[in-house]
């Protein structure tokens, strides 16, 4: 009955199982690098990886512009697109020394734009909900964890702000604020080192779990 288990998740047919093997064969390379050191078996996982993905991402590629680009302005007469279609061929004059200054144009565009665009998805979550928790109270119904939560961020929030003082010397009153502000600096970076962490060696327990399954040691 166990192997019964096991088996029903596991593909039948050939290329299922040979597709599974290979992603086996290529983890264990991959894997060869931090457990012995650089060698052979693991440049080969390593070009073939980045092979694949340029491949898949030159095909996503195509199939945008085509899709989002040519079709709406073929089809349907929407002349507008093309001004970023120019402006991405503007960029491979990167590649010719001669009239490289000409790819400045659209890159800056490119810049511009992905700061605008990642200034508002930032301000929100980063530096407006920063303020809300630091001076917003839990209320009236709120534990003595609740209160010490934001105790604990307001006044993190402000020595570590108070920190990055730099056109004012750490003297007399703020220096013990900006002394706390920078143990709370780096708590809050060990947190994130200790989560980075957690998250790597969730990775290598998903691969282990992989490497068991192709096995038929544990259901899929």
């Amino acid at each position: 009955m166990f192997l019964a288990d096991i088996a029903a998740g596991y593909p039948t047919e050939m290329p299922g199982i040979l597709g599974l093997w290979v992603a086996l064969i290529l983890m264990l390379m991959i894997y060869s690098y931090p457990l012995y050191k650089e060698n052979i078996v693991y440049r080969f996982a390593e070009y073939t990886y980045i092979a694949v993905a340029m491949a898949i991402g030159l095909i996503v590629t195509l199939d945008t512009l085509i899709r989002t680009q040519l079709t709406p302005l073929f089809t349907k007469g929407q002349f507008i697109l093309v001004i970023p279609i120019i402006l991405g061929f503007m960029m491979y004059f990167l590649l010719v020394p001669d009239y490289r200054w000409v790819s400045r144009y659209p890159i800056a565009i490119l810049v511009g734009s992905s700061m605008g665009v990642g200034l508002s998805s930032t301000i929100i979550p980063s530096i407006l909900n920063q303020i809300i928790n630091t001076i917003q109270h839990p209320g009236a119904a709120a534990t003595a964890v609740d209160w010490f939560s934001f105790g604990f961020i307001a006044i993190g929030t402000v020595c570590s702000t108070m920190y990055f003082l730099l056109t004012y010397e750490h003297t007399g009153p703020i220096k013990h604020a900006t002394k706390a502000g920078r143990y709370f600096i780096m708590l809050g970076l060990g947190a994130y080192f200790g989560n980075t962490t957690l998250f790597r060696l969730s990775m290598l327990a998903t691969r282990a779990q992989f490497f068991l399954q192709v096995l038929k040691i544990i259901p899929m």
